[in-house]
């Protein structure tokens, strides 16, 4: 009677989806600090190391080493967005500060031209105000928006604000929309922006004498309240003005 040895199966590999997975969260961190000036290189080192972890875990897919081939490629994509984003904000910031500091009656060394150190501006929603500079800025009456989509209603409790910001640009020079600093609050609470409804990214230029007007959407609560929205038309300007309204 003969016997056969046993021969142990080997132990089954765990599939190494770490880098992956590490590329998808940088890549998403990376694509929200971007836009932010000053602080977006942040956005554009994270969008690095996802673009270089992403590769490696396509390569690890590739290999059978890995299952998460698409969640490599997904971070690997945001990185590069990232990495764009943060390059072309960084760049219009820079364009303009050169050109406040430049611009006639700029104060020496400050980059903060004469006037826009006055006292903060305080006006209703559906008025306008020109900053020394020549933009001029109107934002509507605002008016609650209500999303198509059921999976993004808002939260219990809370309801969403909207109003249209119109820029005029009274410059001799071409202006960048996205320059333009908007935030919230409402009741005395911060407003967290709705990015995925208006135009968070209001990418465009505009000529000389020339205007364009887009949508903005934040989060508010569902009790009525004061509605306060803080507009400067770049990151250095000196002047806010709030528009200040019941909603």
């Amino acid at each position: 009677m003969t016997t056969s040895a046993y021969t142990p199966q080997p132990a089954p590999v765990q599939p190494r989806n770490g880098m992956g997975t590490a590329a998808l969260v940088l890549g998403i961190l990376g694509l929200l600090l971007a836009w932010i000036p000053i602080i977006g290189f942040i956005g554009f080192i994270l969008g690095a190391l996802a673009i270089v972890l992403g590769i490696i875990g396509i390569v690890r897919a590739g290999k059978g080493r890995a299952t998460n081939l698409v969640v490599a490629a997904i971070g690997t994509g945001l990185g590069v967005v990232a990495l764009i984003l943060s390059t072309v904000v960084f760049g219009l910031f820079a364009t303009a500060v050169n050109e406040q500091i430049n611009a006639p009656g700029s104060v020496i060394g400050t980059g903060i031209t004469r006037g826009d150190q006055a006292a903060p501006t305080v006006i209703a929603f559906g008025q306008g105000h020109t900053w020394s500079g020549g933009e001029t800025v109107t934002v509507s009456v605002p008016r609650e928006f209500t999303p198509d989509n059921p999976f993004l209603q808002a939260p219990s409790g809370k309801r969403f604000a909207s109003v249209d910001v119109t820029v005029r640009n009274g410059t001799s020079q071409p202006y960048q929309v996205m320059m333009a600093q908007l935030t919230a609050q409402h009741s005395g609470r911060v407003a967290q922006e709705n990015f995925t409804a208006g135009d968070p990214l209001p990418n465009t230029e505009i000529p000389p004498g020339g205007e364009v007007t887009f949508t903005k959407v934040w989060e508010v609560d569902q009790q009525p309240g004061e509605l306060q929205v803080s507009v400067k038309p770049n990151p250095i300007a000196g002047q806010t003005v709030f528009f200040k309204g019941q909603f």
